[in-house]
C-alpha cells in the first residue's frame, strides 16, 4: 500500500512574484508610457500631415453642420444620420476650422484606446499588467484608427462608440451594474443609428441577463427593460426632433442598394420582377458584366442605381422604395446565380482572412486622392469658410513625398498584435477564449463573437471586405487577441507556481529512514 506525499511548494522567486504582481510604481510608469505613446504618435502624424483628408462622401456628412453654422437650423442627412454631423458641428463651433474635426477625432480615439486598456486591466487584474501594456502599445500604434482619424468620415465615431459599448458591458458584468448595462445599450443604439453593424449586440445583452447571470425573475425583467430602453432612446430622441423640426430630410436606407451593388452582374434581365425597369437598365447591366474588373461603386453611384432612382422619382416614389427595389433585385439575382454568389462569398472570406495588414497609412496615393476630391467636389459640396480649402490643399501638396512618412510607417509595423493576419487570428482567438473562460467572462466573449461573425458574413455578402470597415470591430480584435495572450500568461505563471506532487510508498519512506 502506498501513500501520496506532496512535497512542500518551493518558495516563489522574487522574479516570479514580480511577474504575478508588478509593483504599483512600475504600473504607474507603464501607464504614463502608454499615455505618451497614444498622444505622441498622433502628434507626430499631425506634424507629418497637418491637414484633414477630404473624401467623396465628406460633403454628405458636413453639409448639415455647415447649414447649422450659417442659419441655426440643423437638418440631418437622410442617409448619414445625426451622430457624426453633430460631432462635426461641435468641433467646428469649438475650433472654427475643419482641422478641428481631426483634432477631436484623434482626442476621442486616444481616450477610447486608454479606456479599452483600462477596462481590460480592471477586469483581468494586476497579473495582466505586463502583457496588457504591450498590447496597449500595439493598439496605440495600429495604423487603421490613426489614418481614419485624419479623414472626414464616420469610422472614428464607430470605433469610439464600439469601445464605449463593450467597455460598459464588461464593467456591467464585472460589477453587476444596471447603470453600466444601460450605458452599453445606449452606446450600441447610437452606433446603430450611425451604421447598422451591431445587430446581435442588444440580443447578446438580453440573452446574457436572462439565461446566464443567475438573476431573480425581477432582476432579469429589469435588465431586459434597461437594454431595450437604452438601445431605443437615440431613435426616440431623433423621432421627437423630427416632430418639432420645420424641415426634415426623408430617410435614405442603403442596405438593399449595397446588396444589389454586390450582385448587379447577375441581374435576371429576362423575366422575373419589374420587367419594364429591367428593360431600361439592360444596357448598363450588360456593360457592367463585360467589365474586366467589377466595382460596386460603379453600380451604386454612376450607372444602374442612379438610373433606377430617376425612374422611381418620375413615378413619385421615395428613396425607401429604391432601397426595397434594389434588395428585391439582389435577392432575385442570387436565386438566379447561387453558385456564382457562393463563389464570391468564399473568395471575399478568403481575402478578408488572409490579407496582410497595410502599414503605409497615409500613403501618397491617399493624399493625392484627398487633393483630387477637394479640387473636384460634387455640386452640392459647396465651399465653406471653415474648410480653409487653399490652406488645406497647400498642406496636403507639401506632404506628398512618401519619404516623409518612412519612420511613421516603420512605427506602425511595430504594432505586432495587429500585424500579419489579424482577422483570421481574431477568429481563432475568439474560439479559443470562449472555450477557456467561464461565467461572465465567457458571456462577454460570446457576445463579442456574435458581433464579429455577424460582420464577417455582412462584409462578404452585402458589403466589400475593405479594411476601414473593420473599425467598429477593433475593440473586439483587441480583447480577443490580448485576451488569448493574457490567458496563456496566467496559465504559465500558475504552472510555475504549483507545488510538485511526488507519490512514494510508505515502505520506501521507512527504508529511507533507517
Amino acid at each position: 500500500m502506498s501513500d501520496s506525499v506532496t512535497a512542500p511548494a518551493r518558495p516563489q522567486s522574487k522574479f516570479a512574484s514580480f511577474l504575478r504582481e508588478p509593483p504599483v510604481a512600475l504600473e504607474v510608469i507603464l501607464w504614463l508610457l502608454l499615455v505618451a505613446v497614444v498622444v505622441g504618435i498622433r502628434l507626430y502624424l499631425w506634424h507629418l500631415l497637418p491637414a484633414y483628408m477630404w473624401s467623396r462622401d465628406a460633403g454628405s456628412y458636413t453639409f448639415a453642420a455647415f447649414q447649422w453654422l450659417d442659419t441655426g437650423e440643423m437638418v440631418f442627412d437622410g442617409r448619414r444620420g445625426p451622430v457624426y454631423t453633430l460631432l462635426i458641428a461641435g468641433a467646428l463651433k469649438l475650433f472654427g476650422t475643419m482641422n478641428g474635426v481631426v483634432w477631436t477625432q484623434h482626442a476621442l480615439n486616444g481616450l477610447a484606446i486608454l479606456g479599452i486598456v483600462a477596462t481590460a486591466r480592471y477586469c483581468w487584474g494586476r497579473v495582466a499588467v505586463l502583457p496588457l501594456f504591450l498590447c496597449g502599445i500595439c493598439l496605440a500604434a495600429y495604423g487603421l484608427p490613426l489614418h481614419l482619424g485624419q479623414l472626414i468620415r464616420n469610422e472614428s465615431v464607430l470605433f469610439i462608440l464600439s469601445a464605449a459599448a463593450f467597455c460598459s458591458w464588461w464593467l456591467a458584468l464585472k460589477r453587476n451594474s444596471q447603470t453600466w448595462l444601460f450605458i452599453a445599450a445606449l452606446s450600441a443604439g447610437i452606433l446603430t443609428m450611425t451604421k447598422n453593424v451591431f445587430v446581435p449586440f442588444p440580443f447578446a445583452l438580453i440573452a446574457g441577463a436572462w439565461f446566464l447571470e443567475g438573476h431573480t425573475l425581477r432582476g432579469k425583467i429589469t435588465r431586459v427593460i434597461l437594454v431595450v430602453c437604452g438601445f431605443a432612446l437615440p431613435f426616440i430622441a431623433l423621432r421627437l426632433d423630427n416632430e418639432v423640426s420645420v424641415h426634415v430630410n426623408p430617410p435614405e436606407p442603403q442596405s438593399g442598394i449595397l446588396f444589389y451593388g454586390r450582385t448587379a452582374q447577375w441581374t435576371k434581365l429576362d423575366g422575373g420582377i419589374e420587367p419594364e425597369l429591367k428593360a431600361k437598365i439592360r444596357a448598363e447591366v450588360e456593360d457592367y458584366k463585360a467589365r474586366p474588373k467589377l466595382d460596386n461603386n460603379i453600380v451604386i453611384k454612376r450607372t444602374i442605381v442612379p438610373h433606377l432612382w430617376r425612374e422611381l422619382q418620375a413615378q413619385g416614389k421615395t428613396a425607401v422604395d429604391l432601397d426595397r427595389l434594389c434588395r428585391r433585385l439582389a435577392i432575385e439575382a442570387v436565386k438566379n446565380q447561387p453558385k456564382a454568389f457562393w463563389g464570391q462569398m468564399c473568395a471575399d472570406t478568403y481575402k478578408l482572412n488572409v490579407r496582410g495588414v497595410k502599414n503605409d497609412f497615409p500613403s501618397p496615393e491617399q493624399v493625392r486622392d484627398a487633393i483630387e476630391e477637394l479640387h473636384h467636389r460634387d455640386d452640392d459640396q459647396r465651399v465653406h469658410p471653415t474648410m480653409q480649402v487653399e490652406k488645406n490643399l497647400a498642406a496636403l501638396e507639401a506632404h506628398e513625398d512618401k519619404n516623409d512618412f518612412r519612420l511613421f510607417h516603420r512605427l506602425l509595423s511595430r504594432a505586432l498584435l495587429f500585424q500579419f493576419y489579424p482577422v483570421f487570428e481574431t477568429t481563432i482567438a475568439l474560439c479559443f477564449i470562449c472555450l477557456c473562460t467561464r461565467g461572465r467572462e465567457r458571456e462577454f466573449f460570446l457576445g463579442g463573437a456574435a458581433v464579429w461573425f455577424f460582420n464577417m458574413v455582412l462584409l462578404c455578402t452585402v458589403g466589400r471586405p475593405i479594411e476601414r470597415y473593420l473599425m467598429p470591430l477593433v475593440p473586439v480584435m483587441f480583447w480577443a487577441l490580448s485576451g488569448a495572450l493574457v490567458l496563456l500568461w496566467r496559465t504559465a505563471l500558475r504552472v510555475k507556481a504549483e507545488p510538485v506532487s511526488i507519490s512514494v510508498s510508505s515502505e520506501s519512506v521507512a527504508e529511507a529512514s533507517r
